[in-house]
């Protein structure tokens, strides 16, 4: 699969070595690694009520922060987060068989796990769903067992030329439904929208209703107060007459 193009003689004896880019495929992964935990972190804001949630996360900028504590717990018990991360937790600890002669079968085996680092005590932001990367061990994996690394996150496993199993496979494979054009997220933004729109709808007309309702019960108020005032100015002719008539 690799094509070698000469240019031009050289005057001494070259050495051409071909080799797997790991730099590229280390960046790959900890890309990964971290949009995953940040999917993980926006559930978990969204769906518990814990500041120490925003407080644990250190790479978030005040307005991030500021933001994250605005929708903190807003979408508590929502059965589709919570869904989504016991997923993505299973798929992330899922063993993975690619082949008969690969022995790399799980992350964790590749230095990516949620307890990747030792240490003494609970840590209870490690107790969150997110992932850490041994990057030593990782390294090592890298240069000695590419081939193997790259089937684990995507293999074909019926020759057929399509990538059908492995931790990216799954992943994609997983929240696709979710936010793909008319998937889940579409389809509940665009009901809760509708609602939104029906309520306020509602809200208006109930507004039209009560300031109408106003203007009747001012109307009726005024008509009140002017008999009223008729009926005390009858009282005081009524009281003078009589005033008058005890005077003779």
């Amino acid at each position: 699969g690799v094509t070698l193009e000469l240019h031009e003689a050289t005057g001494k004896q070259e050495t051409v070595t071909v080799k797997p880019d790991t730099e590229a495929a280390k960046e790959a992964i900890i890309s990964l690694v971290g949009n995953y935990n940040r999917v993980m972190a926006e559930i978990n804001i969204l769906t518990q009520n814990k500041p120490e949630l925003i407080t644990e996360i250190s790479y978030f900028t005040e307005d991030e922060k500021k933001k994250a504590e605005e929708k903190l717990g807003m979408m508590q018990g929502d059965t589709t987060l919570n869904g989504i991360k016991s997923s993505l937790q299973r798929i992330t600890t899922n063993v993975y068989n690619t082949s008969d002669t690969t022995t790399m079968t799980t992350l964790a085996q590749l230095g990516i796990s949620t307890k990747s680092s030792a240490g003494g005590g609970i840590e209870y932001s490690r107790l969150r769903g997110y992932l850490e990367i041994d990057e030593k061990r990782l390294d090592e994996a890298l240069s000695s067992r590419i081939q193997d690394i790259k089937a684990l996150f995507g293999y074909d496993s019926d020759g057929d030329l399509v990538i059908d199993s492995g931790v990216a496979h799954a992943l994609d494979a997983n929240l696709a439904p979710y936010v793909q054009t008319g998937g889940i997220f579409a389809t509940r933004t665009s009901g809760l929208d509708g609602r939104i729109g029906a309520t306020e709808k509602k809200i208006a007309r109930l507004d039209e209703q009560l300031e109408a309702k106003e203007a009747e019960l001012k109307a009726k108020y005024g008509q009140m107060e002017g008999t009223l005032n008729s009926l005390q100015q009858q009282s005081n002719s009524i009281s003078n007459f009589n005033n008058q008539n005890n005077n003779r």
